[in-house]
């Protein structure tokens, strides 16, 4: 994954084979950064097919922000829901339930930063 540079790495995203995030089908995350590399947060490149979700989740020890790269989503905070464009950001503070839906007719591309890594 990626090469090592100097005080650094160089990672292609398009190189990373995202996995399906089950239980929520259509649903893909590919880790780019992370715990299993050593570093303080986690770095995911997301996509959600049409019509599907990452359904409400909490994470107790860590806060996660999204942002949305192309596509319409619907986020959930707490008992918000939140409508979402490209270029928007949801942050997510810790021990907060939260979800994304694609609402859109393609499929929605995002990143997401989990500090500390999930």
């Amino acid at each position: 994954m990626g090469r090592h540079i100097e005080g650094g790495a160089i990672i292609d995203s398009a190189d990373v084979k995202g996995e399906e995030y089950l239980p929520n089908r259509g649903v893909f995350l590919a880790g780019l950064l992370g715990r299993a590399r050593g570093d303080g947060f986690g770095l995911y490149r997301g996509r959600i097919e049409p019509g599907k979700e990452i359904a409400r989740e909490v994470h107790e020890g860590s806060s996660e922000t999204v942002y949305i790269l192309a596509g319409r989503a619907l986020g959930f905070v707490g008992d918000q829901e939140v409508p979402l464009e490209p270029g928007q950001v949801m942050h997510v503070e810790k021990n907060t339930p939260h979800g994304l839906r694609n609402v859109g007719d393609a499929a929605l591309e995002f990143l997401v930063i989990g500090h500390p890594d999930f």
